[in-house]
């Protein structure tokens, strides 16, 4: 349990810049989308920048399974297939600070290697939980089976004001640290069966924390905001004013 709030700790933390990663040549697909928190199989061809294989899935008859948005690949590749579907190829360029940085990677990728990737998607997986959008929300509100829960800290709480009908549980505090007593104090407040929809400032939090909830405490009935707060103010929704 604690490695799992470390790892989201330094997911939180983590910025991410999708924009350097450079798609170079693409067939679509026509199966599910690759989106953030898919569980996906792929086959590869990874080469450096002068056409030297490094690595080749093919070659050894193994595809490679893993989940985006959880670092269990390097960053240009969560940024790089999303988007993508079931059946498609994408060929993308990886600068070597979303690859594998200024070291390298044993003998056979040199420091600061930019990287060349074919990628073929065979099977897309969708997240564990559900994403809602702000109508949806509103939606939500209405049916007493949903507990919409504010994970934001007190000070985006009162920039903003509060969802109505809301229960207020901070996750981090505004420095980005885990509370450690917020799964204590869960527990203590949501009936097990209820439907909960994680709520935070932009949406990219509240994603992080209900897939941990699914992936790693085995939850059912995981929901989160899609834009978190940003987006409900986009459509005038009405806050509770403190």
């Amino acid at each position: 349990m604690k490695i799992f709030f470390i790892i989201l700790f330094i997911l939180i933390n983590y910025k991410l810049n999708a924009n350097e990663v450079v798609i170079l040549n693409e067939t679509l697909g026509e199966g599910l989308e690759v989106v953030n928190h898919s569980k996906v199989s792929v086959h590869y061809i990874g080469k450096l920048e002068d056409n030297t294989e490094f690595d080749n899935s093919y070659k050894r008859n193994q595809y490679f399974q893993f989940q985006i948005g959880v670092r269990q690949v390097i960053l240009g590749w969560e940024t790089g297939l999303l988007g993508m579907k079931e059946g498609g190829k994408r060929t993308i360029f990886i600068p070597y600070k979303l690859g594998y940085g200024e070291d390298g990677a044993g003998e056979l990728i040199p420091p600061k290697s930019n990287l060349i990737f074919e990628i073929e998607i065979l099977k897309v997986i969708p997240p564990g939980y559900k994403e809602i959008d702000s109508y949806q929300l509103k939606l939500a509100m209405t049916d007493e089976n949903f507990i919409i829960l504010d994970i934001r800290n007190n000070e985006e709480i009162n920039n903003s004001g509060k969802i109505p009908g809301s229960i207020l549980l901070t996750a981090f505090d505004k420095n980005g640290n885990f509370l450690k007593d917020f799964l204590k104090k869960y527990q203590e407040l949501i009936e097990k069966d209820k439907k909960v929809v994680f709520v935070s400032e932009k949406g990219i939090i509240s994603s992080i924390l209900a897939n941990g909830f699914v992936e790693q405490l085995n939850q059912t009935n995981i929901y989160h905001l899609k834009n978190g707060v940003e987006g409900l103010q986009k459509i005038n929704f009405d806050f509770e004013k403190n």
